[in-house]
């Protein structure tokens, strides 16, 4: 009765990793990056805003959440406003989905130019978003980029 029971629990972990793996295969599709591209790259706020879910979530780097499209698009206006956009390059670095939610993470690299000065900065960040499938679309339920943090200068080594 020992093999048996073995056997069973064996099979058992064995449909739950190929239903695991087919729970993270299964969306390699449009993604709510398809439209976020784009429409960030433009400088368009409505765009961008449309992105994200009714209720959506985000937290600006350096700066407060918003929740809510209408806030969320207030929230990328006063950026746009400041700002142009000269590249955003997302690496994504991994995503697991289930049914119509999506989890994804990854670093970014976004060069901008201050509308004021002239002036050209690059950052890097990381992010980790949710997405859900709502009317045929994913959107952004909850998004968290953030810059990474400045490199703190070394301190002397003993050969210093």
């Amino acid at each position: 009765m020992r093999g048996w029971n073995r056997f069973v629990a064996t099979g058992l972990l064995c449909m739950c990793a190929i239903a695991a793996g087919a729970a993270t295969a299964q969306e390699t599709g449009p993604s709510a990056m398809d439209c976020f591209l784009p429409a960030f790259e433009s400088g368009d706020a409505d765009a961008v805003a449309a992105c994200y879910a009714e209720d959506g979530v985000i937290w600006f780097p350096g700066g407060p959440m918003a929740r809510g499209r209408a806030a969320i698009r207030d929230g990328f206006a006063d950026f746009f406003a400041k700002s142009t956009i000269k590249d955003l390059s997302p690496t994504p670095l991994g995503s697991e989905s289930m049914g119509d939610t999506m989890a994804s993470w990854g670093t970014y690299t976004l060069s901008t130019v201050d509308k004021a000065t002239g002036v050209e900065t690059t950052v890097t960040g990381r992010y980790t978003d949710v997405s859900k499938k709502i009317d045929g679309r994913w959107l952004y339920v909850v998004d968290h980029p953030s810059d990474d943090p400045p490199v703190e200068a070394q301190a002397p080594g003993p050969d210093s």
